[in-house]
């Protein structure tokens, strides 16, 4: 369950070494809200460790303070409070890394999935929050810390990429009442538009190519899927974060209610990004292979095969459909 705001600001402001964490494959809300965060603690005389199991994917590096984000292998000594944020349960951040670490220390979840396990010492899961930087944000707020451009702009990134520039249905009027507060604080908006929208690499779009290539539809054209094997990850040496964008593509198609995106890793595991319109629930579908999110944005990792995993997760997103029919 949750914790009181004032529970939550009072164990922060009572540790001084403090180690924070987001989730593995980082996205623009973990980084944003990590690199924003951990800035703000900063200032306000805290020592801090900024860690993630991954890398900062290259589109993200543009910020300011992301320089100061280790892999696990170069953290130091064991913290006084870690928080995790954006992270629906402890995995989601890594294991093998983080569990020395959690060892008598007392931990606070911060997260706006819907799904969040609430897994921490403390809690503050708000699923109302378009993004985990709306959430840091008031905690900045409330701690009395002064913004600076820097720490304004990770967070801005954060609501940007989850809100999918204010697209999203998440975004309410207190998203965009933070979002101009983060602009009254000096984020350039050309400089985020630029890296976000206009650095695009030529491998994401040999991977865009091949994805809507592979695009196949279900229910009458109501279910849209796409995917990418390791053999074209392979021969195009691409990366993760190379097939950013990519899960919007099959819920973009006209007359389609569920998008899907498989993407086999090299473990042989697949990862699978799932998009519908209102009305809809991929959460559910995410949730009962182990993954989560939102009613309308979700995730889960299922076993491979690859066109086996594919197979499974139509059957119960068309399931679904045929229930709402």
């Amino acid at each position: 369950m949750n914790n009181q705001l004032s529970e939550i600001l009072g164990l922060i402001r009572s540790h001084d070494s403090i180690l924070i964490t987001a989730h593995v494959l980082p996205d623009g809300d973990s980084i944003g809200s990590l690199t924003g965060f951990g800035l703000a603690l900063e200032a306000a005389g805290k020592k801090v460790e900024m860690v993630m199991q991954d890398p900062v994917p290259a589109m993200y590096r543009f910020l300011r303070g992301t320089e100061k984000i280790s892999l696990p292998h170069q953290l130091g000594s064991i913290p006084k409070l870690v928080i995790f944020l954006d992270c629906t349960d402890r995995s989601r951040a890594g294991v093998d890394w983080s569990e020395p670490y959690l060892q008598d220390v007392p931990s606070i979840n911060i997260d706006h999935h819907v799904s969040n396990s609430f897994f921490a010492s403390y809690n503050l899961v708000d699923p109302q929050a378009a993004a985990t930087a709306e959430i840091v944000y008031t905690l900045v707020r409330e701690l009395s810390i002064a913004i600076s451009a820097d720490i304004a702009s990770a967070l801005y990134t954060g609501i940007v990429m989850d809100t999918g520039s204010f697209q999203y249905e998440s975004t309410t009027p207190h998203t965009l009442k933070t979002a101009a507060a983060l602009l009254e604080q000096g984020v350039q908006l050309s400089c985020i538009k630029e890296h976000l929208y206009e650095q695009k690499s030529l491998k994401n779009y040999h991977l865009l190519a091949e994805a809507i290539g592979n695009i196949s539809f279900a229910a009458d054209g109501k279910i849209a899927w796409t995917y990418l094997d390791q053999a074209v990850m392979k021969r195009l040496q691409a990366k993760a974060e190379d097939c950013e964008g990519i899960v919007s593509y099959p819920i973009s198609l006209a007359n389609v209610k569920i998008g899907l995106f498989f993407r086999e890793l090299t473990n042989g595991e697949v990862k699978v990004g799932l998009r519908c319109r209102t009305g809809f629930d991929v959460n559910k579908i995410a949730r009962s292979f182990g993954g989560g999110g939102h009613q309308l944005a979700a995730g889960c990792t299922v076993e491979g095969p690859l066109q086996s995993a594919i197979l499974r997760v139509i059957t119960v997103t068309n399931e679904m459909m045929e229930a709402r029919s």
